[in-house]
């Protein structure tokens, strides 16, 4: 994954609201600049035109020069004064990453205006709605206050150095951000945010917000977003199952990265086995039993508003986001990816958690789905090929990084 490398701010209604100045809330605003500095990251500042600041006096002074004063010296890009193009064009925030030399997926764009919500949408880049001025729109992620972008930089981002397991082979690519485990002496620092994981996912309760905004920085982080033109998650287990918890941030993912998120990509047409109850009875569960139970929905969700596709969204060009909460032997990614490479798109597999010690089964041969938007019904399990838990492991760090993380995220407080 990228590092940060900074946060370009827009100015109206983020740094100060257009005509006022609250006092209270620029003093926070100034933590956040010199906590950025403090942690190497850089603090950027864009406009379509040059702002003025009125003193008490009835003297006016050039804003940038009343931020230099307060806070510090930074860059500026102002379209009315400087070779940037004016806001929401594209070519606004590509003329300002490339006179920094960033990529897209090193920076975060805070503003708050409908403009700065298309800017950043234009741009493809991760938009942090500043809430502390008023609420101007319902896009992206929001901030109540200039200390929650620190707290979400901190642990999203400098907190977190990559992922915990990554298997990419041809078609086949599988993420997870950290292991699962609530007993192992081996994982102990898993123990904490693994039940609250489980907790998330299947009980309703833990924390949607945290688990939805870590994946989503992980991805942006990670530049596989450039790559997707969907997302969804996979269903449960029932056919009366309740919508993943993490769905409504990675809507909001989605609708940042110019993707669109579907919550009802995958169809679960009949109840499939759960594993955990199949353990019980002493039987096992494999690919049969998501391959049987699950097909590809010919005319999906299209918006919010509940308009539907009119024909399947899916092609060859086209790419998936999956989310699944855990991944253990694979066997819900492997059902969806014969689904989803029948309508010819490719697909980005991506688990919260991959439970440890256990390995991932490849459908190899990849089953092949006459029809994917049809249920289907194979004969037996299918042959599939067994890849190590352990030599996937790219980042054993994972584990203490995320439970760091964890518990830092909700006490966190200015240094």
């Amino acid at each position: 994954m990228s590092q940060l490398k900074g946060v370009i701010f827009s100015l109206r209604d983020v740094v100060v609201k257009s005509g006022t100045m609250d006092a209270t809330i620029f003093k926070e605003f100034e933590k956040l600049i010199k906590w950025m500095i403090a942690n190497d990251l850089k603090p950027v500042f864009v406009g379509n035109h040059s702002w003025t600041m009125t003193l008490k006096d009835g003297g006016k002074i050039p804003f940038q020069e009343f931020v230099a004063t307060n806070i510090g010296d930074f860059d500026w890009f102002m379209a009315d004064s400087s070779p940037m193009p004016y806001k929401p064009k594209k070519a606004a925030m590509e003329y300002v990453l490339d006179q920094l030399g960033w990529e897209k997926n090193e920076a975060v764009y805070v503003g708050n205006t409908e403009t700065d919500m298309r800017t950043a949408r234009n741009s493809g880049l991760l938009f942090l709605n500043a809430l502390w001025h008023g609420e101007a729109n319902d896009y992206g992620f929001k901030f109540d206050s200039p200390k929650d972008i620190a707290r979400f930089i901190d642990c999203f981002y400098i907190g977190i150095h990559g992922w915990f397991w990554a298997l990419e082979s041809e078609n086949l690519r599988v993420f997870s951000l950290a292991p699962f485990s609530t007993m192992s002496a081996r994982y102990t620092d898993a123990h904490g945010y693994s039940y609250h994981a489980r907790n998330t996912a299947k009980s309703g309760g833990g924390d949607a917000t945290f688990w939805g905004r870590l994946l989503a920085s992980s991805v942006y982080a990670s530049g596989l977003a450039e790559e997707i033109s969907f997302v969804t998650s996979y269903p449960g287990h029932s056919t009366d199952s309740v919508d993943p918890s993490v769905n409504e941030a990675l809507t909001v993912f989605a609708d940042c990265m110019q993707a669109k998120f579907i919550p009802d990509l995958l169809i679960r047409h009949t109840t499939a086995q759960k594993s955990q109850t199949a353990r019980i009875a002493g039987q096992t569960v494999g690919i049969k039993n998501q391959i049987d139970t699950i097909h590809l929905n010919p005319t999906p969700l299209k918006t919010k508003k509940g308009d539907r596709y009119k024909n399947p969204p899916l092609k060859k060009g086209k790419t998936v986001l999956l989310v699944d909460d855990f991944c253990t032997q694979g066997n819900s990614f492997e059902a969806a990816r014969a689904y989803i490479l029948a309508s010819g798109a490719d697909v980005i597999c991506l688990s919260w958690l991959k439970t440890i010690s256990t390995d991932y089964n490849e459908l190899n041969p990849m089953v092949l789905v006459s029809d994917p938007y049809v249920a289907n019904t194979i004969e037996n399990e299918p042959a599939k090929t067994s890849h190590w838990f352990s030599q996937y492991v790219v980042n054993p760090a994972a584990t203490s990084d995320l439970n760091t993380v964890f518990e830092k995220y909700y006490n966190w407080e200015w240094p």
